[in-house]
């Protein structure tokens, strides 16, 4: 009998066992703002601290998704982007000597007032712990997709450009229409004084069949690869548009620009340009700085100066989200026993108009915040906007804020995987812009935008089937039908 001791193998399970690369980088944030957080609790950490470690954090997490979700090939990245702007914006201004005072709230008018240093600390806890949140689904066990295979659907292609042919004249009527009424009541704000007035300067009809022109372009973005023919498209589309712009309504076009630039990345498969994103978003910047001054103050002219300081000053402006997410942690009760209600009016924010003119308590978290800030401005058509991270701190607390984030970022994770077919592409693009738009906006805005548009798709797919019907009639080979009847007969 040998005297050695028998090696046992070890568990193949134990050998092979190692921490996912995606799991590291999580706890590693994670252990870094419970430091901070504890840091802070302790007094050593001051508040103008804590906003420039939430700014390096902010945006470590967003390069972090540039190296890892396919180099801006994810909603993640976009969605990060869009909640360091609204909600980091005037903490970035302060790293850029823009803002003296990040955390103070400055909203509808009013004179500026800050919160206390532990209600500062919690909204600032509760934007980074977002942003973990949204990121950790997206980077757990993410593959690349492959480009979306156009072939199988070509075939709608003639179809698309009949209808949006058809339908975009009625469009540019609608939205000239819109411009040349708002104009003629005061302007940009009676968007929001009296929505319903608006909506009514055009007969129904004409809203009904302009409504089919969006779904209908996107998915001609999203199925045609022929350059020549996305550059006619999309230049018709935004000249249309172009009224929207004028008015001084830029959301809706720059956030379905940033989805369209999705649309485009994910069907390229090729590395992207960074110059070119870059030019992109500069020119962005550039255009609302432009909107935004033309719609303010239309007799003033815009000088180098105003060129110069524009992204910082723009930054800041935009920042101005993060403010209503203190007003929700300030005065969460307040805002608690109304936050079923607000969920189920998003659902119908796009079904009924909403405006200063039929407004109560408990409709709208966005209209709650500027009637406690400001009834006075909000009856003359101004407003904040929401933030779907107060809103969650009202569901929930920040257990809720940490819950809706996880959920968001599994959702985010399904469209980039639903991405990889085009019909499925063309449901994300649908999607998108609205979900973008959530740091400045609300929870189901998405959803409720999304059933309006199903809505349209549905009236194409009923109209694909008679063109199809139509056309299969057309070319059938003359006395085909007789031919057949003979046959059976003899």
């Amino acid at each position: 009998m040998s005297s050695a001791a028998q090696a046992y193998p070890r568990p193949g399970g134990y050998a092979s066992l190692r921490i996912p690369a995606a799991a590291f980088e999580v706890l590693v944030y994670l252990a870094v703002v419970a430091v901070a957080s504890l840091c802070f609790l302790a007094g050593w950490l001051t508040v103008n601290g804590a906003v420039v470690l939430t700014v390096v954090l902010l945006t470590s997490l967003i390069v972090m998704s540039w190296i890892h979700l396919g180099q801006g090939r994810h909603p993640c990245f976009l969605f990060l982007c869009m909640l360091l702007l609204f909600q980091g914006g005037r903490l970035i201004g302060y790293c850029l000597g823009a803002e003296p005072e990040p955390m103070r709230v400055q909203l509808m008018g009013m004179d500026t007032f800050n919160f206390s240093r532990n209600e500062q600390g919690l909204v600032l806890l509760c934007v980074v712990l977002s942003a973990i949140c949204l990121y950790a689904p997206c980077r757990w066990n993410y593959h690349r997709i492959l480009p979306p295979d156009d072939r199988p659907v070509r075939t709608y292609l003639p179809y698309l450009y009949l209808v949006f042919f058809a339908t975009l004249p009625i469009q540019a009527f609608k939205n000239y229409r819109y411009y040349d009424y708002a104009q003629q009541h005061g302007g940009y704000l009676y968007i929001y004084l009296n929505h319903a007035g608006l909506a009514s300067s055009v007969p129904f009809i004409v809203r009904f069949v302009s409504l089919i022109t969006f779904p209908v372009f996107v998915a001609l973005f999203v199925f045609e690869k022929r350059k020549k023919y996305l550059y006619l498209v999309a230049g018709l589309y935004v000249a249309t548009a172009s009224f929207i712009l004028l008015l001084g309504q830029r959301s809706t076009v720059f956030a379905l620009a940033v989805s369209l630039w999705y649309v485009a990345q994910v069907k390229s498969g090729r590395k992207p340009r960074v110059l070119r994103s870059v030019a992109f978003v500069a020119t962005l910047v550039l255009l609302a700085v432009l909107i935004q001054v033309s719609r303010e103050n239309p007799e003033q002219s815009v000088d180098i100066s105003d060129i110069v300081t524009a992204p910082a000053d723009f930054l800041v402006l935009q920042g101005a989200s993060l403010g209503v997410t203190q007003v929700a942690v300030r005065y969460r009760d307040m805002f608690w026993p109304y936050a079923s209600s607000y969920l189920l009016h998003e659902v119908q924010n796009a079904f009924v108009a909403s405006d200063a003119s039929n407004y109560y308590r408990g409709k709208l978290f966005a209209f709650d915040v500027s009637v406690f800030l400001n009834p006075v401005t909000f009856s003359l058509g101004q407003g904040t906007g929401g933030s779907y991270v107060g809103e969650a701190y009202i569901l929930g607390g920040v257990p809720g804020v940490i819950a809706i984030s996880l959920l968001l970022g599994a959702g985010l994770r399904r469209l980039y995987r639903m991405s990889a077919r085009a019909d499925l592409l063309f449901v994300v693009a649908m999607i998108l812009s609205d979900v973008l738009w959530m740091p400045r906006g609300v929870l189901l805005d998405w959803f409720s935008a999304f059933i309006r548009n199903l809505i349209a798709i549905l009236l194409l797919i009923a109209g694909w089937w008679t063109y199809r019907l139509i056309t299969s009639i057309r070319h059938m080979p003359a006395g085909s039908g007789s031919l057949t009847v003979d046959a059976g007969m003899a």
